[in-house]
């Protein structure tokens, strides 16, 4: 497992003991009416989840890092997550890619958080998992997201449809990829 840091943030794997994190980030307004469909998680959901993304790192040595901005060179204030994700319903699994998930509260929206965070996650991708490309899932109508990911060096590959929703597929490769200032990677085992 692996802490990232840049200038700005650090990103650290997921332990139990953030599952009122998790919930709080679920819970926020801006999350449950951008990727939540307007309902807001049980504390049971919450814990679920952060189950899963436990789970995903145990089981592939990546997944989603808890992202936090830093004061004065520490971990400080909660923002979100961002990382990667071993296929989905959208994306099956491939030894060779990932899929990048980014949830940030709305505090943190608009500060180009999400952009240094996901740059990080995908400089690691590639640098460190050998992944020949990641893939990334956009709503139409998400557009913070989807700026976001070009700035990251994202491409638009197609639309893909599914019984609710049209979503934007997005891929990113080594050579199209924004690398992020002053990435530095630490062991956490």
């Amino acid at each position: 497992m692996h802490i990232l840091e840049t200038p700005r943030l650090v990103l650290r794997p997921p332990k139990h003991s953030d599952e009122l994190l998790v919930h709080g980030l679920h819970s926020d307004p801006f999350v449950v009416n951008a990727i939540r469909d307007g309902v807001y998680p049980t504390i049971e959901q919450s814990r679920a989840a952060l189950l899963q993304f436990i789970n995903h790192w145990q089981h592939h040595r990546f997944g989603l890092w808890m992202v936090f901005v830093k004061d004065e060179g520490q971990a400080r204030e909660f923002a979100g997550y961002c990382g990667l994700m071993c296929g989905d319903r959208y994306l099956p699994e491939d030894p060779n890619n990932a899929l990048i998930v980014t949830c940030l509260h709305l505090a943190a929206s608009g500060k180009g958080i999400a952009v240094e965070a996901g740059r990080a996650v995908v400089q690691f991708a590639f640098e460190f998992l050998k992944f020949e490309k990641v893939t990334g899932f956009v709503r139409p109508k998400n557009t913070r997201s989807l700026i976001k990911n070009m700035k990251i060096g994202f491409f638009y590959i197609g639309d893909t449809v599914d019984e609710k929703f049209t979503r934007i597929r997005l891929e990113i490769s080594p050579t199209t990829a924004v690398k992020s200032d002053n990435l530095l990677v630490f062991d956490c085992k």
